[in-house]
């Protein structure tokens, strides 16, 4: 149940990066020939909030049905396993969780304002910043990795 669950997630990780990437590359483009902020746009920002919650409810799963194990520490190989282990449980916990923030503010600020250049500006700062923050956690998975 534990490795379904995991792939699971990195498979919706991934599938968030190339979403983030895209919806960024087009909220760039739009806020540079003021195009209007469509129904695209509001589908691909509910596809994004949805992916992170999903990532965030995934990883969440993962932590309450990870193997419980009893370390002796022996060698330097076991206490960087359990390094990796603190990452995933603390940091990369915190970290998903506020890029999940970023992305809801940045939803309720697209839905309030009126003109599509300060949806695509407000939109581009917080999604663009919640895209940032999961890319440098998904880095720092490939360094912990272990």
């Amino acid at each position: 149940m534990y490795t379904v669950i995991l792939q699971i997630h990195i498979w919706t990780s991934i599938l968030f990066m190339f979403v983030s990437v895209i919806f960024s590359f087009l909220l760039i483009r739009g806020l540079f020939i003021n195009a209007v902020y469509s129904k695209t746009f509001v589908f691909l920002e509910d596809v994004f909030i949805v992916l992170l919650y999903l990532g965030l409810f995934l990883g969440v799963a993962l932590y309450f049905l990870m193997p419980a194990n009893k370390y002796e520490i022996h060698s330097v190989q076991e206490i960087n396993h359990i390094l990796s282990l603190r990452f995933w449980s603390i940091e990369h916990f915190s970290v998903m969780l506020f890029a999940v923030i970023l992305a809801q503010i940045g939803k309720v600020f697209t839905t309030k304002l009126k003109t599509s250049r300060s949806k695509y500006r407000y939109a581009l700062l917080y999604y663009g910043m919640a895209t940032l923050i999961a890319l440098t956690s998904m880095v720092f998975y490939m360094l912990y990795k272990g």
